[in-house]
């Protein structure tokens, strides 16, 4: 998961650098923050692919299926599915909860757009492990103002069956739009003092609240507007500070676990997967870099610890209410800041429950 895509000519080498040495190298004219968030997408397209098939019943294969855009290009699901008696001895005794076996099917978000649902096992040795759900890049960043348009302002009006918001929604700049305004205006010599995330590109659990992405807690739902009006306060701070808002990672959806329908009392009536319960709708399921067949962690906000485990960011903002932080942290071998809630904000954030808690964290 860790080669080297800079070029052998190259001085800087991005992956594994601190901020230090990022804000370095931009100094001494080795690299730019837009090189940065080329560097990010390119590792991306590499490694932020499908690392799950279905589990189904008679183990047969299954259509051709695409998926979301990411980073350019449409998700390609697996044809292969495992049989569930393969995995699960004596599965013709059993006799509990019925079911839920794997298949494809549309999402409410987007019906042209299709995800994994039921039961999934990791693929072994994937090279791939699904971290990254939305990126920040123009005509992907969200499903309610997609292709089309989120035009950019200077390529003229958008088609008129737009959605009115989408002409608000358009003048955001997206990724690489933000890096090259920072070249633009700081080029070497930025003030690390006023801006000392200068350039360090982030993902954020898609519980906060970004402006410019698709914020929808992993949540598969057909919102009139799947973008919020106003950043979280804390991703607020580090755009004010020079972070580069870079993506939303895959999360266990609104922070929870599948229950029963008469609430979070009763227990689950299906088993939807075989890796743990760490899954979005529409985000798919996120697997262990060191061995994809195996959960990235029980915790919630796996996709924040597992993209900078897999070098794709530099750093990601992930939640916590119990352990949804510690675990992917410890599982995917990255270093974690975890400050008391009362040092911050609670406004812009999904909760786990319409009556719980939430602490935030920094992965």
């Amino acid at each position: 998961m860790d080669q080297r895509l800079d070029s052998p000519q190259t001085k800087f080498q991005l992956e594994e650098a601190t901020i230090d040495e990022l804000h370095a190298a931009i100094r001494a004219g080795e690299t730019t923050c837009l090189a940065v968030v080329r560097h990010f997408l390119a590792r991306v397209r590499a490694f932020n692919g499908l690392a799950s098939m279905l589990v189904t019943e008679d183990g047969r294969k299954i259509p051709e299926t695409r998926g979301t855009i990411r980073a350019g290009e449409a998700l390609k699901f697996p044809t292969q599915t495992v049989k569930a008696a393969n995995l699960l001895p004596n599965l013709d005794q059993y006799s509990g909860p019925p079911l839920e076996f794997g298949r494809m099917e549309a999402t409410a978000s987007d019906p042209s757009v299709q995800q994994q649902f039921g039961m999934v096992v990791g693929i072994p040795n994937a090279g791939q492990v699904n971290a990254l759900a939305t990126l920040n890049i123009r005509g992907e960043r969200s499903v309610t103002c997609r292709g089309d348009y989120d035009l950019h302002p200077s390529k003229g009006p958008l088609p008129k069956e737009a959605p009115p918001v989408c002409e608000f929604f358009r003048h955001l700049p997206d990724a690489l739009e933000q890096a090259a305004a920072l070249d633009g205006k700081y080029g070497g010599n930025p003030d690390l003092e006023a801006m000392p995330m200068y350039g360090v590109v982030f993902s954020f659990k898609d519980s906060f609240d970004t402006k410019d992405m698709r914020s929808t807690g992993g949540g598969d739902a057909r919102y009139d507007i799947d973008f919020p009006a106003r950043d979280h306060v804390l991703v607020e701070q580090l755009r004010n500070k020079g972070a580069i808002i870079f993506a939303k990672a895959v999360n266990t959806e609104y922070n929870g676990r599948p229950d029963a329908p008469e609430g979070s009392h009763q227990p689950a009536k299906v088993l939807p997967s075989t890796l743990g319960y760490q899954r979005s709708t529409w985000g798919g399921n996120p697997s262990n870099p060191y061995d994809t067949t195996r959960a990235a962690s029980l915790g919630s906000s796996s996709g924040s610890a597992l993209s900078v485990s897999v070098n794709m960011v530099m750093c990601s903002l992930g939640e916590e209410t119990r352990a949804s932080c510690r675990g992917p942290s410890n599982h995917n071998a990255v270093a974690l800041i975890l400050p008391h809630k009362a040092m911050l904000g609670f406004a812009g954030i999904w909760r786990i429950t319409l009556h719980g808690a939430c602490e935030h964290t920094i992965c």
